[in-house]
């Protein structure tokens, strides 16, 4: 079992208020595309945390490496163990259900890391944490924003959003954005 940091849990508040600023529309913010941008990056986070040397890879490609599969199902433990302190209980015999069209995502996901990378790169400096301590408390984030959508997204559809979510950033090659 991971334990956070109190700062860790003080920064999954920003991180969760951050993604939420970050992807505001006119009338609100869409609950499956913030739930998807907060997994996105905490799985990006950690596939930085591998430190793997890449040549040749592109951002947005699949990578594959033991790392990911070891490592990514910690997200999942993590965004759970919140959602249960939150009295938020996720049916799993929905997990891997298809998500319906209208939950899904808006933007893909460079989109999301172009958007989302500016607002967390000073979250993260301020706090001074490492990629992996990143990531464990953008997944209590993902968390907080699966609880905050409950009552426009189940939050069993929502976890399985935040889960595609862990995975897709854990395993795919995220562009070195230029935040300055």
């Amino acid at each position: 079992m991971t334990t956070l940091s109190k700062q860790q849990l003080d920064a999954a508040q920003e991180f969760a208020t951050a993604t939420i600023e970050a992807l505001k529309l006119p009338n609100g913010v869409h609950p499956g595309t913030v739930v998807a941008a907060a997994a996105r990056m905490a799985g990006t986070y950690l596939f930085r945390s591998f430190n793997l040397k890449l040549p040749g890879v592109k951002p947005g490609q699949a990578v594959l490496s033991n790392e990911a599969n070891e490592q990514w199902p910690q997200l999942i433990n993590i965004a759970t163990d919140a959602l249960s302190r939150m009295k938020i209980a996720i049916d799993n015999t929905q997990a891997g259900k298809e998500i319906e069209p209208r939950h899904k995502p808006m933007l893909e996901f460079l989109e999301t890391q172009k958007k989302m990378e500016p607002m967390y790169a000073p979250i993260k400096d301020r706090y001074g944490f490492s990629d992996q301590e990143t990531a464990h408390s953008v997944a209590v984030a993902t968390a907080l924003l699966i609880n905050h959508a409950k009552i426009y997204l189940d939050p069993t559809m929502a976890f399985n959003i935040a889960v595609f979510g862990f995975v897709e950033g854990a395993k795919t090659a995220p562009e070195p954005v230029n935040i300055t």
